[in-house]
């Protein structure tokens, strides 16, 4: 998968992105092995693989997931998980991880 395809699937039109998707996506591949305890090969990847790509590259493109603020000396919180809607495209792919 490489960035042209993701840029087309979330219909971005600029380059503006070009530098973040080429450093993202291998990333969210990798993840998405973790996630799996599956291998997939990056060129022929499933069609719920590409889908958890495209969605989470762009949840991280959006400023989203502040789960709290307080004023006095200035604190943020963010989710640093994906949500369930994003993640759920990897399960039919998981298989068991036997300890």
């Amino acid at each position: 998968m490489d960035i042209g395809q993701v840029k087309r699937m979330t219909g971005i039109k600029t380059d503006r992105h070009d530098e973040y998707l080429s450093e993202i996506v291998p990333i969210l591949i990798e993840f998405a092995s973790d996630f799996c305890s599956n291998t997939f090969d990056p060129e022929a990847l499933p069609a719920g693989v590409k889908l958890f790509v495209k969605k989470a590259a762009e949840y991280n493109m959006t400023p989203s997931g502040l789960s709290g603020r307080s004023m006095g000396d200035v604190s943020y919180s963010y989710n640093t998980e994906f949500p369930r809607d994003i993640t759920k495209d990897l399960n039919p792919y998981r298989k068991l991880r036997v300890k």
